[in-house]
């Protein structure tokens, strides 16, 4: 009977995140779908890890781009080759919406 009930509250859990427009990976401590959200990113056209959507304010996080070692939450940088993850930047429905700013990265 608990496994029924544990069963029950994922899909109820996982019904209200939808109904409240979230996905149901959400964001949560700087990781989304297994994937650290700061490091070395690659921006491809297609097959990438996440669909990213630049907003003005109000993002699921805010980015920094930066040209030095990226080791905190919401810094990126961009490389060709060797990636921890990459992106695919969309015009609308993103897993992530991000706003990029020059400080103050994170969640």
């Amino acid at each position: 009977m608990k496994s029924i009930t544990g069963l029950g509250l994922a899909l109820v859990t996982a019904a209200s995140l939808y109904a409240a427009g979230q996905p149901a990976h959400a964001l949560s401590a700087c990781n989304i779908k297994g994937i650290e959200l700061f490091g070395e990113v690659s921006v491809v056209a297609a097959n990438a890890d996440l669909t990213v959507e630049i907003v003005p304010g109000g993002g699921d996080l805010k980015v920094q781009w930066v040209n030095r070692h990226a080791n905190q939450c919401g810094e990126w940088r961009r490389v060709g080759l060797g990636a921890d993850f990459t992106i695919q930047i969309v015009p609308s429905g993103g897993e992530l919406k991000i706003q990029e700013v020059t400080s103050g990265a994170g969640l």
